[in-house]
């Protein structure tokens, strides 16, 4: 693990708990009302991801704990984790793109609202994200992963060579020569690992983005009050799909990319 070569640490100040009095003056403690939203207090605890659902995006018992330590603080606002609006696999992550999430979700929200007595408003945060592979080794990602194209028969000078030999003649570079032979989507595969961009409008599932993913967040937010959630989030953020979609780097030519208007 990576550590700061220069560590500061800082003395602790003292402190003490705030008087009743005080505690009750704070607007912290004070309800909140802007909408349709109502809560008790401003205390909110954001949506974190514990890993903690079976690799099929179910509910399982250390969800339910998981979320159920939280209420007993009783916090205003209980945000679950990013939850996957569309019903592709995502690991141990939750999901709410099908109706068979549903039983499961309805248990969080009964959980929370029990350990919480009612006074913590839940919402189930809603996200979307493209493919994305981990970093692959290096000899695999040559042998198998990378897609020969007739540029890496040039670049290696092996004419009509077979694939086979191809590969052979790219595992066989040093780093240095082989950076200069992928291109910049390839290298990227190979260092960090393969994902799908917004802007790869080649594929299908990804140029087909602006007509699905409405009603997949749509139907999400319904399954969600169904289960008894008090509202969504929504995760535009970190780099998923719809923090790419309005990114500056997002020049998509089909009227969802480019000018902020799109």
């Amino acid at each position: 693990m990576w550590r700061p070569p220069n560590p500061v640490k800082h003395p602790l100040p003292n402190v003490r708990w705030p008087l009743e009095a005080e505690a009750s003056q704070s607007r912290w403690f004070s309800p909140l009302f802007t909408g349709r939203l109502s809560l008790e207090t401003r205390t909110w605890v954001p949506a974190m991801v514990p890993w903690r659902a079976t690799e099929d995006g179910m509910v399982t018992t250390e969800v339910l704990e998981w979320y159920e330590r939280f209420a007993q603080g009783e916090p205003g606002a209980l945000v679950v984790e990013a939850t996957g609006v569309r019903d592709v696999p995502s690991g141990p992550l939750l999901r709410a793109g099908h109706d068979r999430f549903v039983p499961g979700l309805a248990r969080i929200a009964e959980r929370v609202k029990t350990a919480s007595g009612g006074h913590t408003r839940l919402f189930l945060q809603l996200i979307d994200f493209l493919p994305i592979k981990r970093r692959p080794p290096r000899d695999l990602y040559l042998k198998r992963y990378l897609a020969i194209t007739e540029r890496h028969r040039q670049l290696t000078a092996v004419g009509d060579a077979t694939e086979a030999e191809v590969r052979a003649r790219l595992e066989a570079m040093n780093d240095a020569d082989l950076s200069l032979t992928l291109d910049e989507r390839e290298l990227e595969a190979l260092q960090f690992g393969y994902r799908d961009r917004v802007t790869d409008l080649d594929k299908p599932h990804v140029r087909d983005l602006p007509r699905v993913l409405p009603d997949a967040f749509a139907a999400a937010a319904v399954r969600a009050e169904q289960a008894g959630f008090d509202g969504v989030e929504l995760h535009y953020a970190h780099a998923y799909t719809m923090a790419s979609f309005l990114s500056a780097s997002n020049d998509r030519q089909d009227g969802y990319g480019g000018s902020r208007e799109h």
